[in-house]
């Protein structure tokens, strides 16, 4: 019964960071560029049926994400190496772990921000308020930027994942 809940908790924590990864690859390569080409109007009403939607999923994808990474270190018995650092496994896990917290809580602390700040411009631009036009492409870019370093941040996380699982 161990090997099976082992199993399902590691199945479990892949699936989800998955979906946390991909999910940014989505967003960052797919949908914020469709919805800058999209005419400002029709941007702000994108902007306020997404956004919303969007950090829900995230951030419950990699809160699930981060707690059955912390439940996986237990069930696997080598919780214990974490503490120690005396084993490439252990560096891996640490880096990893470290990653992902690191861009979580940025998530939280600066795109949240910048998301309801293009929220707030989107009716003020689409209603022709010139100020708040010329800030949404800056805003969006800070968005854009930071979608990228997510993605790079989570391309560190998978191969600190694949080194531990082959140590």
């Amino acid at each position: 019964m161990d090997v099976v809940f082992r199993i399902a908790v590691q199945w479990l924590h892949v699936t989800s960071a998955v979906l946390w990864i991909g999910g940014g690859f989505y967003t960052v390569l797919v949908q914020l560029p469709a919805l800058l080409a999209t005419p400002a109007p029709a941007r702000g009403a994108a902007l306020a049926q997404f956004v919303p939607r969007q950090f829900r999923y995230i951030f419950r994808v990699a809160e699930f994400t981060i707690v059955t990474g912390l439940l996986n270190l237990f069930v696997s018995g080598r919780g214990g190496e974490l503490l120690r650092l005396d084993t490439r496994w252990s560096w891996a896990i640490l880096v990893g772990i470290v990653l992902a917290v690191g861009i979580y809580v940025a998530s939280r602390a600066r795109l949240v921000g910048w998301a309801n700040r293009l929220l707030e411009l989107g009716p003020k631009a689409a209603g022709g308020d010139q100020a708040a036009a010329a800030e949404m492409p800056l805003v969006a870019e800070r968005v854009r930027r930071f979608g990228y370093g997510q993605l790079v941040v989570g391309a560190a996380i998978l191969i600190a994942m694949v080194t531990a699982r082959f140590s």
